[in-house]
């Protein structure tokens, strides 16, 4: 007999298969409303600025939107249908909105815009907030990395899993919570926008390739687990279903782990590529200003050269003024 918890939770009818993977959709009105906010708002800063006369590049547009996308994808298609009643769904959209969409969402530099399309007051309180202490602590990258690697612990663990599958606003409050800790930790990792704690590469690495071993914690032991998670609900979903719920969590361990294991890899490789950029821009800094100091002048030997043509030069010298 199927409870009152699983109608609640306006479980679909017929489980996620390949038929019904790419047509079954929802309208998040909401979420899909906010997402068009935050779209029109950073078009409409890049058209202040091409008024000024400031150029923004477009690649940053392409950014934000795809960031945006992601979002609306995972909750308006399969994801989103089936993100209550299979694991496997949860943890996909998990990885979707913690670990993939708030990466093109902080190198489109929202921030940057929002400073330089802004004026008189609306800037002053956002530079305000962004010198706050507050912003200062939660920005901080220890801080950033603990909410980061410990949310999902909690959600999956604490009591906030077993309500969540029925409580729409909690539901929906731990989609914001997992975008919103990705983009914490990704936005002293990109190093894109101004930030209060600016972190060298080296660090930056180091934070990210400890994020590996974080989701192999996080993964293998709900794979290896023999006993499911909120076993009341998916045990009648698996009743309506005819499927087999434990299956379905231990695939969902598994994605938990490869999935952020892959976008760690993904994001080491970006980090390097930004790093080898950084030092190309700094070494052509440093060439312009020896070309302001020295201009066109000759340049000096190098030491190394210098003491090996001097003893050659006096031996010939000495030659010269040997009557011999």
């Amino acid at each position: 007999m199927i409870t009152a918890l699983v109608a609640a939770a306006d479980i679909p009818a017929a489980p996620l298969g390949w038929d019904n993977a790419f047509s079954t959709w929802t309208v998040p009105w909401w979420q899909l409303a906010v997402l068009t906010v935050a779209g029109a708002a950073y078009l409409v800063g890049v058209a202040t600025l091409r008024r000024k006369g400031i150029p923004w590049q477009r690649g940053r547009i392409v950014l934000w939107f795809v960031g945006l996308a992601m979002i609306g994808l995972s909750a308006a298609s399969a994801i989103g249908v089936y993100d209550r009643a299979s694991f496997a769904m949860s943890a996909v959209q998990h990885m979707v909105l913690q670990m993939i969409a708030p990466a093109p969402l902080g190198l489109a530099a929202p921030v940057t815009l929002a400073l330089r399309a802004t004026t008189g007051r609306p800037r002053r309180t956002l530079l305000r907030l962004l010198h706050s202490r507050y912003i200062a602590v939660v920005t901080h990258p220890l801080v950033a990395y603990a909410l980061f690697v410990v949310t999902p612990f909690v959600l999956i663990y604490s009591s906030l899993f077993d309500i969540g599958l029925t409580d729409d606003v909690v539901h929906d409050l731990t989609h914001v919570h997992f975008v919103l800790v990705g983009a914490l930790l990704y936005w002293p990792l990109l190093g894109v926008d101004p930030l209060p704690n600016p972190l060298p590469f080296v660090m930056r690495l180091l934070l990210v390739v400890g994020l590996g071993p974080a989701h192999i914690v996080l993964g293998i032991p709900i794979m290896l687990r023999d006993s499911l998670l909120a076993p009341g609900f998916f045990l009648d979903v698996a009743a309506r279903w005819g499927n087999d719920a434990l299956a379905d969590q231990k695939a969902g361990g598994g994605l938990l782990w490869i999935f952020g294991d892959v976008v760690v890899l993904f994001l080491l490789g970006g980090l390097f590529s930004q790093w080898n950029r950084s030092e190309k821009r700094e070494q052509r800094r440093i060439d312009r200003h020896l070309d302001r100091l020295h201009g066109d002048a000759a340049t000096t030997p190098p030491w190394w050269l210098t003491s090996e043509t001097t003893p050659a030069t006096d031996t010939t010298d000495q030659k010269e003024l040997d009557p011999r």
